[in-house]
């Protein structure tokens, strides 16, 4: 049996690997191999130099052609390069190339000549790190615990969930990023990215033949933008200008409202100048059409009840991609084609590994909708897509969503939650302190009305019809089946991934990290468990409280927390339950006592805030200190004055995640 040197063996792993390749390869190494023996076993003199000229005869050929042939190999392969465009906060709505009501966007809408609009493209997430840790790993991030916004315990990368950029590096592409990276994943220093600073660029690579992927974040259109003063607002307005804007139907029709949309549209006429200075870098560098270039937003926003929410407002991204003329070949599709096939965040990872012709790693949960394989008629036949909702800063709800053709289906874990509970950056935008305002003094109608009002259990929207989605269809007989369905197949979803967020974030982090892929795994059975007894928030109290009952009594803590959630959601239908939830107040599970407190307040019952004050002021964990102060401002606002917060003797031992 041969046994080759170590470093001869390395040349295979270097041979492009086809057939022809590997035959030239294995007879150089066959003659190498021919050339030790000889020296070792010391044969004549005579014989050996013989057999060593023409040996090495052999060998120059052979080499000739492996080095020709591979010269020529490298040629073939040329890869294509990537640049991704990332404007923050913005929904499809906002651009004319995607909606009436948008501004026109003539850098954007000239990438779609060259290339495809996606007219059906979602984030999972609608807010920034979510989203953004969904795209980077191609994974849905409540099976990984990366689903609330800049976690308190950031995921550690393994050799399962690796960030995309990952695998595109390791295969010989540059990789640079300028400069948001806001994951919800503890990878090494560089996450990644050869480059990653706000002077990261393709332009920096030693080698101009290598390919690159590089992405750009622009601020210009992020929420922030929107936190203009009233001295400002006073100054730029012109009521004159804003006749023809129109608002959401869930927003007061005011001039403030119609403002501070006019001044967003403006924002996108600034983003859609950097889309062209980018283009026109790529075109002077003559690279224009080497390169995908995909242009999107990181979900959607940013008007009150968008960003954070799971309406389409929220997560209905604009998606344009320039497919350059040299890699043609690899897109089943014409210039300037609308692609109507439903598109979502986890797709994207896979999308760029199956056009650099890297193979998939097995866990990405995403699936490519570009590539030479890919079917035009296939992506256009996919309809569905699904979105979280956990925590957003401070502010802590549960919801999932899913998307099928027009219709929304919403499932709200956290129901007696309104929308409206108070998220401290949010509130920063004129708009929505205005929206609260009107709300107060009962100057809204009841669609405007719904922000601030429990939500329903569930709700579905025919997006075709009602593209506000302020029209819930969940009660009407028509739509009996649809419902069903929908929530069917949600519920199917989310137990296949399986869903984290069914744990509250503390208890994860207490008892599921670092390895939460484990946890997640080895508690699928306790997962299912838990989603049924939330869901027994669907049926008629009556019919749902033995069930109740005897969750109350469980000795599994998770199964007490969602007996009384679910509880809560029924309201005070849910009062004959006291008796049972009293025993609770003292529970060993702190995220336990914070429900008792939150029923204790729906339903109108001794002194909860003392409950959530006691909680604040004695844990050393931060996220639980959190959760406990979304339930005291939950009741500070929402109990119409009977439970203000008891501020002055609110001294927590800890501080972060907005506890100062």
């Amino acid at each position: 049996m041969k046994t080759y040197p170590t470093t001869v063996l390395g040349l295979w792993a270097f041979c492009p690997q086809d057939n022809i390749h590997k035959w030239y390869l294995s007879y150089l190494i066959d003659i190498l191999f021919t050339l030790r023996l000889i020296v070792v076993n010391k044969k004549s003199l005579i014989n050996t130099a013989k057999m060593k000229l023409r040996l090495l005869y052999q060998c120059a050929i052979v080499t000739s052609l492996a080095i020709t042939s591979a010269l020529t190999f490298a040629q073939e392969v040329k890869r294509p390069n990537f640049v991704w465009i990332i404007s923050e906060d913005n929904s499809s709505h906002y651009l004319k190339h995607f909606s009436e009501n948008g501004i026109n966007t003539p850098n954007i809408s000239a990438l779609a000549e060259s290339g495809l609009t996606f007219d059906n493209a979602y984030s999972n997430s609608p807010v920034c790190s979510v989203a953004r840790t969904t795209l980077a790993t191609g994974v849905y991030a409540p099976s990984i615990g990366t689903q609330f916004h800049r976690a308190d315990a950031k995921l550690p990368q393994t050799d399962n969930i690796k960030l995309f950029q990952s695998y595109l590096s390791q295969n010989g592409y540059y990789t640079t990023n300028n400069a948001k990276t806001d994951y919800n994943v503890v990878a090494d220093e560089q996450q990644g990215w050869h480059q990653s600073s706000k002077q990261a660029s393709w332009r920096d690579r030693n080698n101009a033949n290598q390919p690159f992927f590089h992405v750009e974040t622009h601020h210009d259109s992020h929420e922030g933008r929107l936190h203009f003063k009233n001295e400002q607002y006073q100054q730029e307005v012109k009521p004159e200008t804003l006749a023809d804007i129109n608002v959401p139907d869930y927003l007061p029709d005011t001039q403030l409202s119609r403002f501070t949309y006019q001044k967003y549209l403006q924002k996108m006429v600034s983003i859609d100048g950097k889309v062209g200075t980018t283009v026109e870098k790529l075109r002077n560098d003559g690279l224009l059409e080497d390169t995908f270039i995909f242009y999107f937003g990181d979900h959607g926003g940013v008007l009150p009840r968008s960003k954070g929410y799971l309406f389409d407002a929220g997560l209905r991204v604009p998606l344009v991609v320039h497919v350059p003329k040299n890699f043609k070949h690899l897109v089943n599709a014409e210039a300037a084609t609308r692609v109507q096939g439903t598109v979502e965040f986890v797709d994207f990872a896979p999308t760029l590994l199956t056009l650099a012709g890297i193979e998939l790693p097995t866990h990405i949960d995403g699936k490519a909708f570009l590539g030479e394989n890919v079917s035009l008629d296939e992506v256009n036949s996919r309809d569905e897509s699904i979105a979280y909702a956990d925590r957003f800063d401070e502010k802590y709800d549960l919801v999932r969503s899913i998307k099928k053709g027009n219709f929304r289906y919403v499932r709200n874990y956290q129901s007696y939650l309104p929308n409206g509970l108070q998220n401290n950056y949010r509130n920063r935008m004129l708009a929505y302190q205005e929206w609260r305002k009107l709300h107060k003094q009962g100057k809204l109608n009841a669609v405007q009305s719904q922000f601030f009002n429990p939500k329903p259990v569930e709700q579905l929207f025919d997006t075709s019809k009602d593209p506000h989605e302020v029209n819930n269809l969940a009660a009407d007989p028509k739509y009996k089946q649809l419902l069903t369905n929908l929530r069917e197949r949600l519920h199917t979803r989310l137990l296949d991934l399986p869903d984290l967020g069914i744990y509250p974030e503390s208890y994860l982090i207490r008892y599921g990290m670092p390895n939460i892929q484990e946890f997640a795994q080895k508690n699928k059975a306790h997962i299912n468990k838990l989603f049924a007894i939330a869901d027994l928030s669907l049926l008629p109290f009556e019919q749902a409280k033995p069930k109740l009952k005897k969750a109350l009594q469980s000795s599994d803590p998770m199964q007490r927390y969602w007996a009384v959630t679910t509880a809560i959601n029924f309201g005070k239908k849910a009062n004959t339950l006291l008796s049972s939830i009293k025993t609770l107040a003292n529970d060993p599970e702190v995220t336990v006592r914070i429900r008792v407190a939150e029923y204790f307040g729906v339903i109108g019952h001794g002194e909860p805030q003392q409950i959530l004050t006691d909680i604040v002021n004695s844990t050393l964990y931060p996220t639980v200190a959190a959760e406990a102060f979304n339930a005291i401002v939950f009741l500070h606002d929402f109990s119409e004055g009977k439970y203000p917060a008891d501020v002055k003797n609110l001294k927590p031992k800890i501080k972060g995640r907005g506890i100062n």
